[in-house]
């Protein structure tokens, strides 16, 4: 899973770090956003593509040499590419508000490589909060498209987390506790803005062909 993240992590980056490059607008411009997407594509992308390099690298030969890892050494990895999700997120949201820097379809195409990178985090994010006391999974997340007398399996979340955006936000994920409740709204939230910002550049670009 973490290989994936990691490829469409990347293959997010780069397409942003070629629009950047190549488009001259972007690097002229002065404001914020600009300021935010070249500083993300020329330093932070390296940076962070190098470090997670090494760290999945060193999980891989630990695995291959059977040795025990403890859990924060996988988790660790995980809230790094929650660091991703974020920082990509608002730089495919920051851009939105000035569609002259970034060609329409440049957008689009980074929305729909980030799609599976999201499912595939926010997967991750549901069943470590759930799974903090294996004992009693479901006390802090709820997947109402799972028969909860079967039993939950890492597997469920993923497909919950799928079943929800490809059914357009119909809640299929749900908050038991406090915790849960503000992890599914921020989730929610997050989904509900990428709907907007791919309607907004499909109108884009539907507008640029007529």
């Amino acid at each position: 899973m973490f290989a994936g993240l990691y490829g469409l992590s990347n293959l997010n980056a780069e397409m942003l770090r070629r629009a950047v490059g190549a488009d001259s607008k972007l690097q002229a411009s002065p404001s914020l956003v600009a300021d935010s997407a070249r500083l993300i594509s020329n330093h932070l992308h390296p940076l962070m593509m190098a470090i997670g390099a090494v760290w999945l690298l060193c999980l891989a030969v630990a695995i291959v040499r059977k040795r025990t890892l403890p859990r924060w050494a996988f988790d660790a990895a995980g809230l790094w590419f929650c660091v991703r999700l974020v920082l990509e997120f608002l730089i495919i949201n920051g851009l939105i508000f000035q569609p002259a820097l970034v060609q329409p379809g440049v957008l689009l195409g980074q929305i729909v490589v980030y799609l599976p990178f999201f499912v595939l985090n926010w997967g991750w994010i549901f069943y470590r909060l759930d799974w903090l006391h294996p004992i009693q999974p479901g006390s802090v997340i709820r997947l109402s498209d799972i028969d909860p007398e079967r039993g939950l399996s890492r597997f469920d979340y993923f497909h919950s987390t799928v079943n929800t955006l490809i059914n357009k936000g119909k809640p299929t994920i749900t908050g038991v506790s406090r915790t849960g409740r503000i992890t599914a709204l921020i989730f929610n939230g997050m989904l509900l803005s990428l709907y907007a910002v791919a309607f907004a550049r499909i109108l884009q670009l539907t507008k640029a062909t007529l």
